[in-house]
């Protein structure tokens, strides 16, 4: 006889791009109580700025991970890699944020995030200081 209860989904696990630092927000997304990977984590040794985007992005999605950057040029300059990925993206519309303003912006916006990020992907999302957009999915053509 069923119970009722419905299975608890796994907590996410975020991966951050080395375009968004190594402290402000990944602390902040820690002070939530969710997991962080940093890229440098990942690929220690300065091979974190070597790393191609087309690398990290299918090991992001081989890890179930969601990715978050600050480069929303991703969706145009690596399609394919995408396209090939099931990775869930939620890219900073504005690269020219610090740390901290970078920071407040994923918090702001975290819970709609986490959310979002249950549908599997691929897709990338902008993140702006209004909400989320769907910005890229393999079958919107743009």
């Amino acid at each position: 006889m069923p119970s009722g209860r419905r299975r608890a989904q796994p907590e996410p696990v975020f991966f951050l791009d080395r375009g968004l630092g190594r402290y402000a927000v990944a602390d902040a997304i820690r002070s939530r109580g969710l997991e962080v990977v940093r890229m440098f984590e990942v690929y220690p040794g300065g091979a974190d700025q070597r790393i191609a985007d087309d690398v990290w992005i299918a090991r992001a999605s081989e890890e179930n991970w969601i990715a978050l950057t600050k480069d929303d040029a991703i969706r145009r300059e690596h399609p394919a890699a995408l396209t090939a990925s099931r990775l869930r993206v939620f890219a900073l519309n504005n690269a020219n944020l610090t740390g901290d303003q970078m920071a407040e912006r994923y918090l702001r916006h975290l819970n709609r995030i986490v959310q979002r990020s249950k549908a599997p992907g691929p897709y990338v999302y902008v993140v702006s200081a209004a909400g989320l957009e769907l910005r890229w999915h393999p079958q919107r053509h743009e």
